[in-house]
């Protein structure tokens, strides 16, 4: 039996541990080629790997498409054999040099640092391994001597490839986006290998839901690894005279391998695939790692982030041996991640203090209602605006690796913005006095926050009365106005997409205001309480409602209470001919509804001034 010294974590881990208040840990690296490792390498069709090139910057590649091209040998010594493009992959040149010849490159002395990540999308497992490199070689696929000049001319060739592994660790299936991997050929096309990033690349990393990234601690080891998302997950934050992308780290193992890394030595070479297409942008460059206030001040709702100055780049068409079909989304991809000058947001005003009281809780509909707010300390805000509220002191439960029962909570800061549905600087509703720090929204319950809201502020429940929240700020400009250019206006609305136009009635001549509402049919209440709130609206308003009849006596009142104002009714979805009949004297619309009915309506109203507000975020 043979017997292993534990790996001791580094100076740079430990300081990422420090900055994090990780609770003390053993590192829980094997410092050899583990069963799991093994087992992984010769199931996994995908393996990225990263080496440093000859100024010591890291570089990640990605090879694979067929499962089993990685081998066991015994000794914690790795097989590799697969084919390659032969020219343009940053990690092949490194290894073993641009000829396809199959003359063997082998490490003298320390031996050539190398990591990886063995991984198997489509089962969502991954393995890191790292060590060193022991040798190489580059075949052309022509094996006849004569045709020497094919040989050197071709775009793929067969990678021989020997490590001697000394430290491996299995990694957890968080963010893991599903892909079916298949080989392909390569054919590669250099793009750009300039900065800043030339359009295409931008576009990748834009649609990139994952990319590669390598790091490591001088003469010592290497790290690889995957970072995960939603599409654009990634933000470039600048691209004139420098690259810098940016990107948040999710909650993890919280062992922080490639940041310790980072920490002591501040370089990465970051692997975006395209495995649709085969396209590959490789990067390498400067990292600097934000914490907290840091981290929020550049992309929202992030604790941790990395900023990312490109150093070296280079984007090539059709690379990758393999391509990929994309299939489920990890269930634990918290939504994109802004920077704060892409969306107008009310972070950058989170320095207040200022906190809301609900009041009151006004049921509309089965799933809407409104809820009556006092705040802490007196706000300004403008019609159209939102408020952003945290209300992670109630719901956060504190770290935790796996959350399988609800896993999106792992990464839920529970911050929330609603669009503020009252005017400012007057009374919420009309009908009753209220005082000017007051404000009302309202929404729909639709998650956990919104789920933990519609608990409280009801009449019949005195008990849950008491409910403050932490109000981060307003922000937002989505205003309704009417003026020389669009005397006369349009909106479209979409259940709860009422609520920005609310504020703005009262600057509005509703005579020259077309609305088109369209709701299910059980939210007929919704738009009860708006005519009881404004009856002079009643002229302006063409409802469409969707959906079975409601069964409901409430809602039954509802109905005929629109029925007997001037208000039109359509039970049925609204068409294309219904805007058409508007198109003469409507010079602006607005759209508030949800994205699929709003890429249809942009279709419907092309060549007119639209304005939308997004959700997004």
């Amino acid at each position: 039996m043979a017997f292993y010294q534990a790996k001791e974590w580094h100076e740079g881990e430990l300081e990422m541990h420090k900055k994090l208040r990780v609770p003390e840990q053993d590192n829980p690296s094997q410092p050899m080629l583990s069963q799991q490792a093994a087992s992984m390498l010769q199931r996994a069709p995908l393996l990225a790997v990263g080496t440093l090139d000859s100024e010591g910057r890291p570089w990640t590649t990605l090879w694979g498409g067929d499962k089993g091209f990685s081998q066991p040998l015994g000794n914690s010594i790795i097989g590799i054999r697969t084919p390659v493009p032969a020219v343009l992959d940053p990690v092949v040149e490194i290894l073993v040099g641009h000829k396809a010849d199959g003359e063997v490159v082998k490490v003298e002395g320390q031996g050539r640092l190398v990591s990886g990540l063995t991984i198997d999308l489509e089962t969502r497992k991954r393995v890191k391994i790292a060590g060193k490199m022991v040798a190489g070689a580059l075949s052309g696929q022509h094996t006849d001597d004569s045709d020497r000049e094919a040989q050197n001319s071709a775009t793929e060739g067969l990678l021989q490839l020997a490590v001697k592994v000394e430290e491996s660790l299995g990694n957890c299936p968080k963010y893991l986006n599903k892909k079916a991997i298949t080989p392909a050929h390569p054919e590669p096309r250099l793009v750009s290998n300039a900065t800043p990033l030339h359009p295409k690349a931008l576009d990748l990393i834009q649609k990139s839901d994952l990319f590669f990234l390598s790091t490591s601690r001088p003469n010592s080891e290497m790290d690889t690894n995957h970072r995960g998302g939603p599409p654009g997950f990634v933000r470039v934050l600048a691209n004139d005279e420098k690259t810098v992308l940016i990107y948040p780290e999710y909650s993890g193992n919280r062992l922080y391998q490639s940041l310790g890394n980072m920490i002591v030595n501040p370089k990465a070479g970051f692997c975006f695939p395209d495995l649709r297409t085969g396209d590959c942008l490789y990067l390498t460059g400067t990292t600097e790692i934000l914490v907290g206030r840091d981290a929020a001040n550049i992309i929202t709702r992030s604790n941790v982030a990395i900023k990312f100055t490109v150093d070296s780049a280079r984007h090539v068409e059709r690379i990758l041996p393999l391509r990929g079909t994309s299939g489920e989304a990890s269930p634990y991809n918290p939504n994109v991640r802004f920077l704060l000058g892409e969306k107008s947001t009310a972070q950058a005003e989170s320095t207040t203090g200022n906190r809301a009281k609900l009041l009151k809780q006004m049921q509309l509909t089965p799933s809407i209602s409104q809820f009556h707010f006092s705040l802490s300390n007196a706000a300004t805000y403008q019609a159209g605006q939102y408020v952003t509220f945290d209300f992670s002191e109630h719901l956060d439960l504190g770290y935790s690796h796996m959350r399988d029962d609800d896993p999106r909570s792992l990464n839920d800061d529970f911050v929330r913005t609603f669009t503020v549905s009252s005017p400012p600087g007057l009374p919420p509703r009309p009908t009753r006095k209220l005082a000017d720090d007051e404000f009302e929204i309202t929404i729909r319950k639709v998650g956990v926050v919104t789920d933990f809201l519609f608990k409280h502020g009801r009449d019949d429940r005195r008990s849950h009365l008491d409910l403050d929240v932490e109000v981060k700020g307003f922000g937002g400009s989505f205003v309704v106005q009417q003026d020389q250019d669009a005397p006369v206006i349009g909106y479209i609305a979409a259940g709860v997409g009422i609520t920005p136009l609310l504020p703005c009635l009262p600057s509005l001549d509703l005579t020259k205001l077309r609305l088109l509402w369209t709701m299910r049919e059980t939210d007929i209440g919704l738009a009860a309480d708006m005519l009881d709130q404004h009856p002079e609206m009643a002229k302006s308003i063409k409802l469409f409602l969707t959906g079975d009849p409601t069964k409901s006596d409430k809602d039954r009142t509802c109905m005929m209470k629109i029925m007997a104002s001037a208000a039109v009714i359509e039970h049925r979805r609204i068409a294309m001919s219904d805007l058409d009949d508007l198109s003469a004297e409507v010079k602006r619309w607005y759209v508030c509804t949800g994205l699929a009915q709003r890429n249809t309506l942009l279709q419907w109203l092309e060549g007119q001034e639209v304005l939308y507000e997004d959700y997004n975020f």
